[in-house]
């Protein structure tokens, strides 16, 4: 009996101290319940975006690896059709989901402050050499703005002189457009009515194989018109938007066709025939040179924009990289290592990381186009030819 009155006692005494243990924990996770449930939401989201986007990249893995013209369309897509603002959100957003689970799974962890800092130090020593890349690129841009008023008026001229070549094959257009989607729009106008006033003349011709190779050679001058007009009918278009479908086109290819039926089918030919042939020729030349002129134009213009891109992004990049160091400088940042900080250090991650994929996502299509047509004339290397034409040539 005396040694059962003080077991019981702290027994109770126990479960008391429980009971207030217990209580206090629930007190407290109640009142820090609410803090988290919208950082869990906003986790529990994110990861499900990742695994769709997961999903989605692992099936377009497939197709590109299984089927070709799924890989071509791709390729083409990335390094010229595709948005150049869509490559840079999806480059930094692969890169903040990367970070934000490396950090959820204490794969990558932020509780080492000095790691954080050499981290964000290294991208600050790396953004600098933006600085000159930025200076390169605009002295490239502004040395094609200067020369003597005789070689600036030598130029001018010279596109005047051009478009009058296009103005005198179409009665009806007085004064041809000054924009680049329009003026293209009455490029393939003339050589529409050229193409068709070319296999009227198969038609009479009483030589079979001539009227074949004819409507052969026609029919592959009306697709080109078709593709130019689909992506040039509207007026004030972007000039890349103009460029791009005249990138896959062999011009090279339609004059020595054109050529071939003159050299080979010379007896069976008639003068007008033979004249539109010409003319022709004349007309895929032009387009060449309009291509290379566009082409011309276009690098010097996405070359300024693009180290304006840089300076903007760079100097974001800087700051939120320089905050965060001084975020860090003491060892632990306020609030710890939570949640919380995880996100705050991803994002800013992804920040520090823009300019990189603004230079990457629009040099990409500017050296894609650079590369190709690079050599204008009658010649056109294979490294030149986009996949979906090699086939054909």
């Amino acid at each position: 009996m005396t040694h059962d009155t003080p077991s019981d006692g702290t027994n109770h005494e126990t479960d008391e101290s429980s009971d207030e243990y217990t209580t206090e924990r629930d007190n407290v996770l109640g009142a820090i319940a609410p803090a988290l449930r919208p950082v869990v939401a906003f986790v529990v989201r994110l990861v499900w975006i990742v695994g769709r986007l997961l999903v989605a990249g692992g099936r377009i893995a497939v197709s590109y690896l299984t089927e070709r013209d799924r890989r071509i369309a791709a390729r083409r897509w990335i390094l010229l059709e595709g948005d150049r603002w869509t490559i840079v959100g999806g480059l930094v957003t692969s890169v903040f989901a990367v970070a934000l689970i490396g950090g959820f799974t204490d794969v990558v962890g932020i509780a080492e402050a000095g790691f954080v800092t050499s981290l964000f130090g290294g991208i600050i020593s790396g953004l600098f050499s933006f600085v000159p890349i930025v200076v390169a690129v605009n002295q490239l841009t502004i040395s094609e703005l200067f020369g003597t008023p005789d070689r600036l008026r030598e130029r001018i001229e010279s596109v005047e002189t051009f478009r009058g070549t296009i103005e005198k094959r179409l009665p009806d257009v007085a004064v041809s457009p000054t924009d680049p989607g329009a003026f293209l729009a009455v490029a393939a106008r003339v050589l529409s009515r050229e193409a068709e006033s070319l296999r009227e003349t198969g038609v009479e011709s009483g030589d079979a194989e001539l009227r074949e190779r004819i409507d052969e050679y026609v029919e592959g001058v009306t697709g080109q018109i078709e593709q130019l007009k689909a992506r040039a009918e509207e007026e004030h278009l972007p000039l890349i938007d103009v460029l791009l479908p005249m990138m896959g086109d062999g011009y090279a290819e339609n004059i020595n066709a054109a050529r071939r039926i003159q050299s080979e089918c010379a007896g069976a030919l008639t003068a007008r025939a033979d004249g539109l042939l010409d003319d022709l020729r004349e007309l895929y030349l032009g387009l060449s040179i309009l291509r290379q002129y566009y082409k011309a134009l276009y690098i010097q213009q996405e070359l300024a924009r693009l180290s304006r891109l840089i300076v903007y992004s760079g100097l974001g990049a800087f700051l939120v990289s320089a905050f965060l160091i001084l975020i860090f400088a003491d060892g632990a940042p306020p609030g710890g290592h939570g949640p919380g900080m995880v996100v705050f250090v991803s994002a800013a991650l992804a920040i520090a990381f823009a300019p990189f994929a603004v230079l990457f996502s629009f040099i990409l299509r500017i050296a894609t186009i650079a590369k190709r047509t690079a050599s204008p004339g009658a010649f056109t290397p294979r490294g030149e030819t986009p996949d979906y034409r090699q086939n054909e040539w």
